[in-house]
């Protein structure tokens, strides 16, 4: 008869642990499903923008956005579509409305070559393409050696032009001169060799 007792007891023991369960499971869902609303409802008040870049040079999801060196949100999407790169981006800052024709490109943002979205104000040129945000292509290390190489083929253009008129104008003028510094030199070791005695 007590083994029925003890039998009975733990029957109740395991339904109310049963239903404690269910209450505590039920709980926990309407505690997440309460958080995941609230999320939703944050990120519709976010501002968000779309861009089509040609190329986003090492931008992932999560990279900052920049607006002026000042970081303004994040990048939310990533998608190839065809020839471009489609990016959604969110602006956390708040009242910070992009204004339109701005320039947004790719730019360096740590000492690791970690990417940011750098977004910069209008100009005269992006304002008149009529985009809200206007992409540039980011800019690689070979648009830089392309440059460097141009600046070189200048100095070597205006260093020949200098050779030019070092040969026209009068050779004694210029024989007078390195004269004069040998000279000069001549007297700046005599005058340390009397100071070392």
């Amino acid at each position: 008869m007590c083994y029925n007792c003890f039998m009975k007891n733990l029957s109740d023991i395991h339904k109310y642990i049963r239903i404690e369960f269910i209450i505590w499971f039920f709980v926990l869902c309407l505690v997440v499903t309460g958080v995941r609303v609230h999320r939703h409802n944050k990120a519709k008040e976010l501002v968000t923008y779309q861009l089509f870049m040609p190329d986003v040079d090492g931008i992932i999801v999560g990279s900052p956005v920049k607006f002026m060196g000042v970081q303004v949100g994040y990048v939310d999407k990533i998608k190839i579509i065809s020839n471009d790169v489609y990016l959604k981006i969110v602006i956390t800052a708040k009242d910070l409305v992009l204004p339109k024709g701005s320039i947004a490109t790719v730019e360096f943002s740590g000492m690791g070559g970690s990417k940011s979205l750098e977004v910069y104000p209008p100009t005269e040129e992006s304002t008149a393409s009529k985009k809200l945000i206007a992409v540039q292509s980011p800019k690689r290390l070979n648009d830089s050696l392309t440059l460097l190489s141009q600046m070189f083929d200048k100095i070597d253009s205006i260093m020949g032009r200098m050779s030019f008129f070092a040969n026209e104008a009068d050779i004694n003028d210029m024989s007078k001169g390195v004269e004069d510094i040998q000279s000069n030199m001549n007297m700046f070791d005599g005058m340390i060799k009397r100071r070392d005695k």
